[in-house]
């Protein structure tokens, strides 16, 4: 019921306007007949004044109702109905609706210019093989695919949509912008041919500022289109969140990184 009264309080003014018009025009033709039935002097006359005066009528009441249910909603109803049904939907960008690039590592030059006091975002930290240096020391190229952000304070973090989104890394459900409450489904795509594992985390008033992992671990099967993971968040703080997929090739090195933000209201 709540579209049906969402309606008749949105458009209160006109239903209004529009039953004391018609209130108005049928009172008319029912004095009208009234005073056919006073004259009629024949059958014909007297059926054509009943026949008008019960239309009239009808319309009467039937305008009087619903000047009556829209009395009662306006009066009764819209003050127990959340603000948010008022509201018209935020609209969300979609991630298929322009071409995307081909999924190639991220780099810092591709998100922001170079500054030596950028910050970066912290990444997952694997344990090193025996007998073999960390890949950070090997090859150098977390400092090249890690992308900077700014961690989001309990007032709200700076939106950084889809950074590093691509057809082989991306979060489709919750879209960008979305608001979530409660348990949360995340579905999307973490599947390319170096695919190691993937990994969700999330910043925002519940972690302080800082990147926490939301699964607990990292996954090593691939998803195309499907379950990322499912997180309960219904005991977490209220306000904006930064929503992290990280994906690691076979070299146990991070190869990219999809964000969105969403906004958890419990």
């Amino acid at each position: 019921m709540e579209p049906f009264y969402v309606f008749i309080i949105l458009n209160d003014v006109w239903i209004l306007f529009l039953c004391v018009a018609g209130l108005f025009w049928f009172g008319k033709e029912f004095l009208r007949s009234r005073q056919i039935l006073r004259r009629a002097m024949f059958g014909l006359e007297r059926e054509r004044g009943t026949r008008l005066r019960n239309n009239s009528l009808a319309f009467i009441i039937l305008f009087a109702t619903i000047i009556g249910i829209v009395y009662y909603v306006d009066a009764q109803v819209r003050p127990t109905l959340p603000e948010a049904l008022f509201k018209p939907p935020t609209p969300t960008p979609d991630i298929f609706a322009t071409r995307l690039s081909s999924p190639t590592p991220l780099s810092t030059s591709d998100v922001l210019p170079p500054s030596p006091t950028a910050e970066l975002v912290p990444t997952i930290t694997l344990p090193s093989q025996p007998g073999q240096a960390p890949p950070a020391a090997a090859t150098g190229e977390i400092e090249s695919t890690a992308v900077p952000l700014t961690p989001p304070t309990p007032s709200g973090p700076t939106v950084t949509p889809f950074i590093g989104c691509n057809v082989d890394l991306n979060i489709s459900e919750p879209r960008n912008g979305a608001a979530v409450s409660g348990s949360i489904t995340f579905y999307g795509t973490a599947d390319f041919d170096d695919f190691f594992s993937y990994e969700l985390s999330t910043n925002g008033p519940q972690t302080n500022g800082e990147w926490a992992s939301l699964l607990g671990r990292a996954i090593e099967q691939p998803v195309r289109d499907g379950l990322l993971g499912t997180v309960n968040l219904s005991q977490w703080t209220s306000g904006p969140y930064l929503i992290r997929l990280t994906a690691v090739n076979t070299t146990q090195s991070p190869i990219g990184q999809c964000v969105i933000q969403v906004t958890l209201s419990n």
